[in-house]
């Protein structure tokens, strides 16, 4: 099917190996998340202020925000929808569309995703001034060349990183942005969107993948003494061993304390000296918080012969991309 662009490519041209970096304040974050030393959650000290637990008001989000809303607006939706398939039913003896009557709940979505992506924006630039990120409307970042979903998917295309914010997260350098790309699938054609976060980890690590995920190559389940834990992130990777080396029973603990339930939206993967996580929450700014916080506790959690023994250097050549994004 000619859908008007090229018929095999993935993303952008200009892909690359995204290494964020903190751009007011480099040389201390280098020297900190550099420096080899166990991080205040393998301390067992306090992180400081926790990025989660605020509420959507708190940044200025008013009636838009409100979950109750936003669930309320899906269900006067569905049921205006579900009358008018009713009613033509009643009328011609049959659905307008079996389609369109099948999707009727997805369809009751629609409205609540206009008003998100109205406000998304604006939602983000105020996460990113109480947090002291730097929010840039317009990033001209190139796409990651990351090889899982969705970055990897063959039927994907035209990938643009879109709005974008650099700061720090408990001494790690950060990121977030915006990534849209074109689903071409034999029966659909339609636009897709994901939040990325990312933080920058003192040395790469072997790949660890954490939720819901359909990517062959993510190794295999690992299981935890918690049984809430494992009911709500599901951790992959092919060396288990490794795996309960970063998720330390602290670790564990704290992230179980948090009483988050985006499991099934939001992916965790460690990608060399990244951690990254790929959401379809991080909307809304109590969103963007709850997700940096977990992602705080698992690069904090991480013990120091975790970094001697299974960390290695990212070469010098692979952060070239650090200047074009002005880090």
């Amino acid at each position: 099917m000619d859908a008007g662009w090229p018929a095999h490519p993935r993303r952008a041209p200009e892909c690359w190996s995204y290494q964020p970096t903190v751009r007011n304040s480099q040389a201390g974050a280098e020297k900190l998340i550099g420096s080899g030393e166990p991080g205040p959650g393998e301390r067992g000290e306090p992180m400081g202020e926790s990025l989660s637990g605020r509420s959507s008001e708190e940044y200025g989000v008013r009636f838009w925000g409100r979950r109750s809303v936003q669930r309320g607006l899906a269900g006067v939706t569905f049921a205006v929808l579900a009358y008018l398939q009713y009613r033509w039913w009643q009328v011609h003896g049959r659905p307008l569309s079996w389609v369109l009557l099948l999707t009727t709940p997805m369809q009751a979505f629609v409205p609540t995703g206009i008003v998100m992506l109205a406000f998304r924006k604006r939602w983000t630039a105020r996460w990113a001034a109480v947090h002291g990120f730097a929010y840039q409307r317009k990033t001209g970042w190139p796409v990651p060349d990351w090889n899982f979903p969705p970055f990897s998917n063959r039927s994907a295309c035209r990938f643009r990183v879109r709005d974008g914010m650099r700061g720090s997260v408990g001494g790690f350098a950060a990121s977030f942005f915006h990534v849209t790309w074109l689903a071409n699938y034999k029966v659909s054609v339609g636009p897709r969107s994901r939040n990325v976060f990312v933080l920058r980890l003192p040395r790469a690590l072997p790949r660890l993948s954490v939720g819901v995920s359909f990517d062959s190559g993510k190794g295999d389940s690992v299981q935890f003494e918690s049984a809430h834990f494992n009911d709500r992130f599901f951790v992959y990777c092919a060396d288990p061993v490794f795996a309960h080396a970063v998720f330390t029973p602290r670790t564990v603990e704290r992230l179980v304390e948090l009483k988050w339930s985006g499991g099934a939206t939001t992916k965790f993967e460690i990608v060399g000296d990244l951690l990254v996580a790929i959401s379809t929450a991080g909307n809304l700014p109590n969103q963007i918080g709850d997700i940096f916080e977990i992602m705080r506790i698992i690069a904090d959690g991480v013990p120091r012969f975790v970094w001697n023994d299974y960390g290695t250097t990212v070469p010098q050549g692979n952060r070239g991309m650090q200047e074009r994004i002005g880090a």
